[in-house]
C-alpha cells in the first residue's frame, strides 16, 4: 500500500510540474502575440485579445492544477494518518470510563 501512495504523490507532483511548464508556454505565446509583429499578417485585428486570452487561460489552468495538487496531498496525508492510528477496543474504553 505504501508504494501506491508514493506513486500517487509522485504522479500528482509530475502533473503539477507539467502544468507549470504549460503556464510558461501560454504566457510566452501570449506575450509573443501581444508584443511582437511576427503574426501581424495572420491576426491583424485580434492579436491583443488572443494574447490576453492565452495568458488568462494559462493562469487559470495553473491555478486549477495547483489546487488539485494541494488537495490531493492533503487527502494522502489524512489517509496515512488514519492508517497509523491504532484501533481502539470499545469494550476496554467503556470499562475505563466506568472505573474513572
Amino acid at each position: 500500500m505504501g508504494f501506491k501512495i508514493k506513486l500517487r504523490k509522485g504522479w500528482s507532483r509530475l502533473r503539477f510540474y507539467l502544468s507549470f511548464l504549460l503556464l510558461a508556454f501560454y504566457i510566452t505565446l501570449g506575450c509573443f502575440l501581444i508584443f511582437t509583429d511576427e503574426w501581424h499578417s495572420m491576426l491583424p485585428k485580434g492579436r491583443l485579445w488572443v494574447g490576453i486570452a492565452l495568458i488568462i487561460f494559462g493562469c487559470l489552468r495553473f491555478y486549477v492544477a495547483y489546487r488539485r495538487y494541494v488537495n490531493r496531498i492533503i487527502r494522502i496525508k489524512m489517509k496515512t494518518k488514519l492508517k497509523e492510528k491504532p484501533e481502539v477496543n470499545h469494550e476496554e474504553q467503556s470499562k475505563e470510563s466506568i472505573n474513572v
